[in-house]
């Protein structure tokens, strides 16, 4: 190879070298020089175990425990799983979104409710707060969503609909019963005014007590799936007051193999039934249709 060709072949790769400089990483660093940094990379997710929401004056405070969420103090309400994940999904698009300054006027942010008028957000790992953020209204995008830092003038743009996931009607679970509906092999119907037995043996329900008496598969069937899988209408306010509850009006016990579900059936509220299960004082409120299939003779299994 001569002199001549060596230099020219040299020449050739610092061209090219420079020329991905300049169209790669360069061209990326000048691209980004003056963008805005999105604030909110600052959140370690996975270290995150509390959030206090403060909405229209209302402090909400979410608390981990063991994998589940802790409503709010309360004694034995959790946030629903598939609402936390949302929470976290939407967080981790925000800090991962090119961010956009919008306004560095501090007088403007009402305009975005960046202001402390919306909802503000704190977020604690180990029990310290480590960050704390004004969450506004949605651009007009319908995409992005407007933040900013409670002592900060700037108000900025994420793509994430993060007052979606923050503002919720309902965080608790309200879920009653959960179970394989399989393993249910006995239930207990109590009312006031009698009870009885009905019991699953060699793949045939039958009444066994206090006498025995046929019982059809599709007539048992709804009370399986009521007492193997509930959901709550809604959560009313946590007082046993009215709710009928300590008359024992209906009384449903499922047990089997890995179940003993107990649901507690007490008065109407407007169209729906207060209810709760044996091991917690967590009242719900579920439907008529609900209750009146739980309201059985044992004549009506025939």
């Amino acid at each position: 190879m001569s002199k001549k060709t060596l230099i020219l072949g040299i020449a050739l790769v610092v061209l090219i070298i420079s020329a991905y400089a300049y169209h790669g990483p360069l061209k990326k660093w000048q691209n980004n020089l003056g963008k805005p940094k999105n604030i909110l990379t600052k959140i370690k997710i996975d270290l995150v175990d509390k959030i206090e929401i403060k909405n229209y004056g209302k402090i909400l405070i979410l608390a981990k425990q063991n994998q589940k969420w802790k409503y709010d103090n309360s004694k034995n309400f959790y946030v629903d799983d598939l609402i936390m994940s949302k929470v976290f999904d939407e967080l981790k698009l925000a800090a991962l979104s090119d961010i956009e300054l919008v306004s560095n006027n501090k007088e403007r942010k009402n305009e975005f409710k960046t202001d402390g008028s919306g909802l503000e957000v704190k977020i604690y790992q180990t029990d310290k707060q480590v960050f704390n953020f004004f969450i506004g209204s949605m651009a007009s995008d319908y995409v992005s969503s407007y933040i900013s830092m409670p002592e900060s003038a700037a108000t900025y743009a994420v793509k994430a609909d993060l007052p979606a996931v923050f503002d919720q009607a309902e965080w608790r679970d309200l879920t009653i019963f959960s179970s394989d509906k399989t393993k249910i092999n006995k239930i207990r119907f109590q009312y006031p005014n009698r009870e009885f037995t009905a019991e699953l043996k060699d793949g045939k329900w039958s009444g066994t007590l206090p006498d025995k008496f046929a019982v059809k598969t599709e007539k048992i069937q709804p009370v399986l799936d009521i007492m193997s899988n509930l959901k709550a209408m809604e959560i009313p306010a946590q007082t046993f007051t009215n709710t009928g509850l300590d008359k024992h009006l209906i009384i449903i016990q499922a047990t089997g193999d890995g179940v003993n579900n107990v649901l507690m059936v007490g008065a109407a509220n407007n169209d729906l039934y207060y209810a709760k299960t044996g091991d917690s004082d967590n009242i719900y409120l579920i439907s008529k249709v609900e209750r009146d299939k739980l309201d059985k003779s044992s004549w009506q299994l025939k």
